[in-house]
C-alpha cells in the first residue's frame, strides 16, 4: 500500500510539472493563473499521500 502511496505522489508531481511546463508557454495572466493553481493543488495531494 505504501508504493501505492508513493506511486501516486509521484503521479501528482509529474502532472503538476506539465502543467507548470504548459503554463509557462501561456501568454493570458488567467489563465497561466489557474494552470499554476491547479499544479499547487496536486502537489498538496503528493505530499498528502506522503504523509499516509
Amino acid at each position: 500500500m505504501e508504493a501505492f502511496r508513493r506511486d501516486q505522489a509521484a503521479e501528482y508531481r509529474q502532472q503538476a510539472e506539465t502543467i507548470r511546463s504548459l503554463a509557462q508557454q501561456v501568454s493570458l495572466l488567467e489563465a497561466k493563473f489557474h494552470l499554476f493553481e491547479a499544479a499547487q493543488h496536486l502537489e498538496e495531494l503528493a505530499a498528502g499521500e506522503d504523509r499516509r
